[in-house]
């Protein structure tokens, strides 16, 4: 009888294990951003969709290296400094030590947004989307620049796939009213 006490701890203590995050499971990689999407596009909880969306970034961020996170901490630094220069140095030193983190693309893409570099963010995109499909906030900022380039159509589905994928968006409907409101001009 006094196995089985035992026995359910060491399957406690495992399983808690495999949930916490490992180096070999971060980043779009990371087997409990399938589970997380689920909630994000099922749940009607806004505490819990608050919660998935929040371990999603989390998870995206982590790259399980710690000179990538220390230099993914600098550039974020740099970025609320103001300075747009250094903060795209450093991302671009990650994406050169890890090109297949997709955050590192990610991150650099929104800098070159800010800095209205749209075709660098573009292509910045473009590496995200196809390291991480999912990923949400590159899908955002596609939606944004095809949108100043007046390619409503484009920035139209690019708000419909942010809807599919995270169908609490609270700016995606607005801003897709807004896109086919200037679509219509255009085809008149």
């Amino acid at each position: 009888m006094k196995c089985k006490p035992l026995r359910l701890v060491i399957q406690s203590v495992v399983g808690i294990a495999l949930l916490l995050p490992t180096a070999g499971m971060a980043d779009q990689s990371d087997q409990r951003l399938d589970e997380l999407f689920v909630i994000l596009q099922s749940n009607k909880s806004s505490v819990e969709l608050r919660q998935a969306e929040s371990d999603i970034w989390a998870i995206w961020f982590d790259s399980g290296r710690e000179d990538i996170d220390r230099l993914m901490s600098e550039a974020g630094k740099a970025v609320q400094s103001g300075d747009l220069a250094q903060a795209e140095v450093l991302y671009s030193q990650v994406i050169e030590l890890v090109p297949e983190f997709s955050e590192g693309w990610n991150r650099r893409a929104t800098v070159r947004y800010y800095r209205q570099d749209y075709e660098g963010s573009l292509d910045d995109i473009r590496l995200t989307l196809q390291l991480e499909p999912r990923h949400f906030g590159a899908i955002w900022g596609l939606g944004m620049i095809l949108g100043r380039k007046r390619d409503f159509t484009g920035a139209i589905a690019a708000f419909e796939r942010l809807l599919e994928l995270k169908p609490n968006s609270r700016d995606a409907r607005p801003r897709i009213e807004l896109l086919k409101k200037e679509l219509a001009k255009t085809a008149v």
